[in-house]
């Protein structure tokens, strides 16, 4: 597998794309950037997700440049810390509602490589699946698309005040009616059901050009991504602990979700028939 020079992360939001994106940034020749704030400049006044593509493929080069330059660019660390963030947010202890703690912080770092033939990856959930089918059509630049167990990912959505907690997905509105139709959903629940259900059919219908990692399968067995993009023989990962029974989950919904899930939410039963 020949190494090349862009990487593009996406998947479900909170199944663990940060976590990959620190893996893959920790790879010799490998720089990885979990939605760097340059991203943000990409939607204004956009037009189609083929302008989207070109903004994106120019933002990498500019990017490149800069680290074959040595130009320190922000990056995402765990909060105090000098690892590179593999999860942004907790439930803060004794919050109600959805009150989080941020655990990652950004700040400027000088990246190393080894040559100027390194690959550069980039995250974002949000706006490389809205824009999914421009991308796939990118030359030498693959995407890889993690997912997670529906009903532990629901259960990180509902435990958290983030977008996705609120069934919506702002951006794609413009460009996709499914997503104007689910934010006129009144029930939260089914909101979320049908969004996460919405992710999950574009990776389904784009899995011949997407590279799909089911969150489990990677914790489980880390090196699972030397089948995705090339690894030296000679790093070893770390091992990783699933979290798909973390503590502020309120497990008490469970039964609600996978009920919810299994009536209204059919991609999620092809990649998880037994959830």
């Amino acid at each position: 597998m020949t190494q090349t020079p862009n990487l593009l992360i996406t998947g479900t939001p909170r199944s663990g794309t940060t976590l990959l994106t620190a893996t893959i940034h920790a790879i010799p020749n490998y720089v990885a950037l979990s939605e760097p704030v340059q991203q943000q400049e990409l939607k204004k006044d956009l037009a189609s997700p083929e302008q989207y593509a070109k903004r994106l493929m120019a933002l990498m080069q500019t990017l490149r440049q800069q680290i074959l330059a040595g130009v320190a660019l922000p990056n995402r660390f765990d909060k105090g810390g000098s690892a590179v963030a593999s999860n942004y947010w907790k439930k803060s202890p004794g919050a109600a509602g959805g009150g989080m703690e941020a655990t990652a912080e950004i700040r400027e770092e000088v990246l190393a490589v080894q040559n100027e033939n390194f690959t550069l990856g980039v995250k974002n959930c949000e706006q490389f699946t809205v824009c999914l089918e421009a991308l796939v059509k990118l030359p030498q630049a693959p995407i890889i698309a993690v997912i997670r167990n529906p009903v532990a990912c629901l259960l990180s959505w509902r435990s958290l005040d983030l977008p996705v907690s609120h069934g919506r997905l702002k951006f794609g509105e413009k460009f996709h009616r499914e997503l104007r139709r689910i934010k006129r959903i009144d029930d939260l629940l089914l909101r979320q059901v049908k969004l996460l259900d919405w992710y999950l059919e574009r990776f389904y219908r784009h899995r011949e050009s997407v590279r799909i990692m089911r969150y489990e399968d990677f914790v489980a067995n880390p090196d699972l991504l030397r089948e995705l993009i090339p690894v030296p023989v000679e790093h070893i990962f770390p091992g990783r602990q699933s979290m798909n029974e973390r503590p502020e989950y309120n497990l008490e919904e469970t039964d609600a979700i996978r009920d919810c899930l299994r009536e209204h939410a059919p991609f999620a039963r092809l990649f998880y028939p037994s959830f």
